[in-house]
């Protein structure tokens, strides 16, 4: 009889693996289309400024890009959880938080608002609409093939990992953000499904359209003594650090500031496009989240202490202010951009000074990338894997792990919170969550966890926890007087404002690692 259950148990957790191919497969299908448009308009728009055209083409363009931004705003506003990069709604559905109730509405929303902002010039990343897009995916063929809601949350995970597997294809480095960042509690069972959903997801996009240009940054290691590495990593480490730390500050500031100004919307809108078209007309490369500007700069590109400098001041800001708008759009990319060019800053001063060579610049720049991304995200195993996996250089791996290390150690000092956790604060304490009293979380028993064989009546919970449903061999069974078994589908009434604090211990009750 425990020999059939298990059989059973198992069963079910290779349906699950399936359909995860199912979401990858989906989400693979969805991001090439999205990534293509990116590109294709981010190109228009290039080869428009670069025709000096008349002046009324600028002013007829102008007027289009507020309108679009005008329209993108008008849909946050109808559904307002496509807003921002969507980890955050991510987190929050996984989480209970958060329902999506119109998960193909908000999809197609999610996908025509990331295109418009972007292609709009504001500097915000592709990634993030792509995770919620998969997201949103994996919730529909939830719904749609009858899976059980145990396991919605791990399809959520999956689809939001195969999101970002197509934006860069890498699936190591999306199933660990997963982990580290969206789903950090299930990891077994998550990081098999996102993997699987994401290594298709990947191969999709990088077949059909191939979007990861940083092949082609070359690493070279200086030939430096390994005490001279170490000092000079550590200094790095600091600088990155306190440069992470003044960056996340003026982001939260934006972040609280732009709505409480007070100015009718689309004039804000119109502000942020001015200082979006001003760049466009001098540097293109540097809006859209200046990811082909940092590849620019990454093969050589201007070799002007100064002039990088300012460049990289100027897209801070602008980054800045684009993501506190709330529109639809990331902040991965332009955080790696930031890092890139701030390395590039350090390794140019190093030349200066005869340290290193100038061949070695993009090397620091590629340790560069994966260290802020550690100050500012606090996601150290996603940028070390991110920047080795993307760029097929492991010259990088080793590097990055300890400059990676001492940044997450600083950053932990100068009590720096991370962004999304950030911003997964700010919207969880909006008005509409504080009005939701209780939420459920459906959790699986496995065999030998703490919920096994124990006895409904008799089991002690903590805060107010009820388990008010039992999902057992496709049918719903009262709670009361059941003995809980493996591969049950427990569904636990729990107050919203615990969510966060119980989630883990409940969910350790019903799995064993």
């Amino acid at each position: 009889m425990k020999v059939n259950r298990i059989v059973k148990l198992k069963l079910v957790d290779a349906r699950l693996y399936f359909v995860s191919l199912i979401v990858g497969l989906l989400t693979g299908l969805v991001a090439v289309p999205y990534h293509y448009l990116l590109q294709l308009f981010f190109t228009m728009r290039k080869d428009f400024f670069q025709s000096s055209p008349p002046w009324y083409e600028h002013i007829a363009l102008f007027l289009a890009l507020w309108g679009v931004l005008c329209f993108v705003a008008w849909m946050v506003r109808r559904w307002p959880y496509i807003g921002g990069g969507g980890i955050s709604q991510t987190r929050g559905a996984i989480n209970g938080r958060i329902e999506y109730k119109h998960s193909l509405r908000q999809l197609l929303a999610k996908f025509a608002g990331g295109v418009l902002t972007l292609s709009s010039g504001l500097s915000m990343g592709r990634e993030g609409p792509s995770v919620q897009m998969g997201s949103y995916i994996g919730d529909l063929v939830s719904k749609w093939g009858h899976i059980l809601s145990g396991e919605r949350k791990q399809l959520l995970a999956a689809g939001a990992g195969a999101g970002l597997a197509a934006a860069f294809a890498a699936p190591l480095a999306a199933t660990t953000l997963v982990i580290e960042s969206i789903e950090r509690f299930d990891a077994p069972k998550t990081a098999i499904t996102t993997l699987l959903a994401g290594v298709v997801a990947g191969a999709i996009a990088s077949t059909i359209f191939p979007i990861n240009p940083y092949h082609d940054i070359q690493a070279i290691v200086p030939d430096l003594s390994l005490g001279l590495h170490i000092k000079l990593y550590l200094l790095f480490a600091v600088i990155v650090s306190v440069f992470g730390k003044f960056y996340s500050l003026l982001m939260l500031y934006a972040k609280r500031t732009f709505p409480a100004i007070r100015q009718p919307e689309y004039i804000k809108l119109l502000e942020l496009l001015v200082m979006a078209y001003a760049i466009s007309l001098t540097i293109t490369d540097l809006t859209g989240g200046g990811e082909q500007f940092l590849m620019q700069q990454a093969e050589g590109g201007n070799s002007n202490l100064y002039w990088i400098a300012g460049m990289m001041l100027l897209h801070m800001v602008f980054t800045v202010f684009s993501f506190s708008s709330g529109l639809p759009g990331g902040s991965f990319i332009p955080t790696l951009v930031t890092g890139g060019l701030l390395g590039k800053l350090f390794a140019l001063v190093l030349v200066q000074q005869g340290i290193i060579g100038a061949e070695s610049v993009s090397y620091i720049m590629l340790i560069g990338m994966a260290a802020f991304l550690v100050a500012v995200m606090r996601t150290p195993i996603t940028a070390i894997i991110l920047i080795t996996e993307i760029t097929g250089h492991f010259e990088v791996f080793y590097p990055s792990i300890v400059v990676g290390g001492l940044t997450y150690y600083f950053t932990e000092l100068l009590e720096i919170k991370p962004f999304n956790v950030m911003f997964y604060e700010e919207m969880i304490n909006k008005p509409f969550f504080k009005e939701q009293k209780r939420l459920t979380l459906n959790v699986e028993v496995m065999a030998g966890a703490y919920f096994d064989r124990k006895d409904i009546d008799t089991l002690q919970l903590p805060n107010h926890c009820v388990i008010i449903n039992i999902h057992r061999d496709h049918k719903d069974i009262p709670p009361a007087g059941q003995t809980i078994l493996p591969g049950d589908q427990l569904t636990i009434e729990i107050d919203a404002q615990d969510i966060e604090k119980l989630y883990e211990p409940l969910v350790s009750m019903a799995n064993i690692y």
